[in-house]
């Protein structure tokens, strides 16, 4: 596998975890952008809890991620919350906790 296809499947494989179409559906995300080993996305302005509408997503060496929720306002970039340690199958209520926002349908996963 050479790396630009390792990255689109961590890119991949992060979404589908989140809740793939279902997700984007749900909160509205966009702009997703693929990183080595990460997926960033924004989401709607003013639409999750404390103003975020960033959120960066990395796989970590041993195999659990990292998320960082922030705002980004024109130039400027602030940090909202951090999360260290996040196993995939926590991804969803991470990300439910912090921004408000159901990642699916029918209740939660």
């Amino acid at each position: 596998m050479t790396p630009a296809e390792a990255t689109v499947d961590v890119a991949a494989t992060i979404l589908n975890q989140l809740g793939g179409p279902r997700f984007i559906a749900m909160t509205g995300a966009n702009r997703f952008l693929r990183g080595i080993h990460s997926l960033s996305f924004r989401l709607p302005a003013n639409f999750a809890r404390r103003g975020i509408n960033h959120v960066r997503i990395t796989l970590d060496a041993d195999d659990t991620y990292s998320v960082c929720f922030g705002r980004v306002r024109g130039t400027r970039y602030d940090i909202i919350s951090q999360h260290a340690m996040v196993y995939a199958d926590g991804l969803q209520r991470l990300f439910r906790d912090q921004t408000g926002l159901d990642t699916s349908l029918g209740g939660r996963p």
